[in-house]
């Protein structure tokens, strides 16, 4: 991804921790030797952590300060963008490489359908699609946990519940009200994780999102993010996203949410294999 392994925010980071070690050295009471190496370097590592730490709360306060603000400014996207790029890409020392770009959507009235790896997913497809104030159907769990729900409600986020109720209806009709509101919304049709680069059958039901609203569909493919937790990673490692062209809303017109289900599906699974045979990770090495 251009521009993916810089950051402003890391930049920013790097000159605030470098001029409080700097501050120390100068007017702070240094011990001479190598107790005093010890206590420089000390003294950087704090500086790093606490800085960051100032940078997460920052995030923290724009995300639950506007929480009621309206979700698609971008002001708040692109906060949540900012942070994701530094913490996702420098710190945890993930390169992300893009291609299908030129498949970016020109306006907001389109739904991401995308296979679902890892728990970072959803950041890195905001990274993507930075220029639009994508939201997700998240699941119900994740909006009871502190802070975390009001962050996602934040810039438009909408709870779903596990199971095929009225509950999970009623999500569905309210984020087509906002997808022809302007949002553009993804949501993960397998219905859950796989953590691994298999995927599973798409929902049907998930279609409807895109269909009621009569948005163009765009189909993304994910590949390797949970080598981003592997145990014991120590090296940097690479992670993948492809953009499909849009599906137009005026070239499936007519098709049933299952036919749309098993296009996407295929669409992204001969990507995923595509990748397997290019880039095959430890467990697809024969």
């Amino acid at each position: 991804m251009k521009g993916s392994g810089k950051s402003m925010l890391a930049i920013l980071h790097l000159i605030l921790t470098l001029a409080t070690t700097l501050l120390y050295l100068f007017y702070g009471a240094v011990p001479s030797g190598f107790v005093g190496v010890l206590a420089v370097a000390g003294v950087f590592l704090g500086a790093l952590v606490a800085w960051f730490a100032v940078f997460l709360l920052f995030l923290i306060i724009v995300m639950v300060g506007f929480r009621d603000a309206n979700p698609k400014r971008m002001f708040k996207h692109a906060v949540m963008i900012a942070f994701a790029r530094y913490y996702y890409c420098l710190i945890l020392r993930v390169k992300l490489i893009v291609t299908g770009r030129e498949n970016l959507p020109k306006n907001n009235l389109f739904v991401i359908y995308s296979n679902h790896i890892e728990a970072a997913d959803p950041m890195y497809l905001k990274m993507v699609f930075r220029r639009f104030p994508v939201a997700f159907i998240s699941k119900e769990v994740l909006f009871k946990q502190f802070l975390l729900g009001d962050m996602l409600r934040s810039v438009g986020c909408i709870p779903i519940s596990p199971g095929a109720d009225r509950s999970a209806m009623n999500t569905i009709l309210e984020g087509i009200k906002r997808v022809k509101g302007g949002q553009p919304y993804c949501i993960y049709p397998e219905g859950r994780r796989t953590y691994s680069n298999d995927i599973i059958a798409f929902k049907p039901g998930s279609f409807k999102l895109a269909t009621k609203a009569e948005a163009d569909i765009i189909p993304v493919a994910v590949y390797d993010m949970h080598e981003i937790n592997r145990k014991g990673r120590i090296l940097p490692c690479t992670v993948r996203l492809h953009v499909f062209p849009a599906i137009l809303a005026t070239d499936y017109a007519g098709s049933d949410t299952i036919e749309l289900a098993k296009k996407v599906e295929t669409i992204v699974g001969a990507k995923m294999e595509e990748f397997k045979r290019l880039y095959p990770t430890p467990s697809h090495k024969s």
